[in-house]
């Protein structure tokens, strides 16, 4: 079911029809408010006011370097190398070190400011501080919808990020180009993800998402629409080729 859906036309169709019998749907509502949910199904709405998830509950090493790719797709900027490299590897350590609360995680030292400081940030949001420092309530199987709107951008990115690398199941992401983080590129056998335009992702995202079989165009830059019947092998100059570009251009 998984599949990269490219272009700005109305997609709602497209997601619709990839949808399996259990996900996890990061969504602003307009995908949401269209599905007909199955009644004898396990469904979970998150509510941000009563819902929430300890990243820290039974972390390992895979959850505890996704919660770092995590803080560091956060803060993109403003470090250089040698400083985000020793700030990741604390953050890393500290994870690993059974830690007992989020806001104790990093000391408020010379040499780990950096890692504290992000962090502290992390919890200075009301919504992320009530939703990661109290025990989870929530089951991270069957169907979990996740209604992003109403939240900042910040909040948004942190916690759909932190869904999507403690959900095991199938993850449909519409607005993929917002969330996507470099640790998405593993998750590519089982994600349904959407994008206006590919250059949206960076490189090695991009080519992982590219590498999902089914791919569908709808109403693509015709850039794009190159790219995509490059990998769906139909040779450049044929009939096949011009009438690919012509409906993935103006569907």
């Amino acid at each position: 079911m998984n599949a990269l859906i490219v272009g700005t036309g109305d997609t709602t169709g497209h997601f619709l029809d990839n949808l399996p019998p259990s996900y996890l749907l990061i969504d602003d509502g307009f995908l949401i408010d269209k599905i007909q949910f199955p009644r004898r199904r396990k469904i979970t709405f998150l509510d941000f006011n009563k819902h929430s998830f300890n990243p820290l509950t039974r972390i390992n090493y895979e959850t505890a370097s996704n919660f770092v790719g995590i803080i560091n797709a956060i803060f993109p900027a403003g470090e250089n190398t040698l400083t985000k490299q020793n700030s990741s590897t604390i953050l890393l350590e500290a994870l690993l070190d059974n830690p007992k609360h989020l806001s104790t995680l990093i000391p408020a030292e010379k040499d780990t400011m950096d890692a504290h400081n992000k962090i502290k940030r992390l919890l200075l949001s009301p919504v992320l501080e009530r939703f990661l420092t109290r025990p989870t309530n929530f089951s991270l199987s069957g169907i979990l919808i996740a209604r992003m709107a109403g939240l900042t951008d910040f909040d948004r990115f942190a916690i759909a990020n932190i869904l999507v690398a403690n959900y095991k199941g199938h993850i449909v992401i519409p607005d993929f180009g917002f969330y996507a983080c470099p640790f998405h590129a593993s998750l590519t056998e089982r994600l349904t993800a959407g994008v206006k335009f590919l250059d949206e992702l960076d490189p090695k995202l991009r080519r992982a998402a590219l590498l999902i079989p089914n791919k569908v165009p709808c109403r693509t830059t015709t850039e794009d629409a190159e790219t995509l019947a490059g990998y769906a092998g139909i040779i450049r100059g044929t009939n096949e080729y011009n009438d690919f570009l012509a409906d993935a251009v103006g569907t």
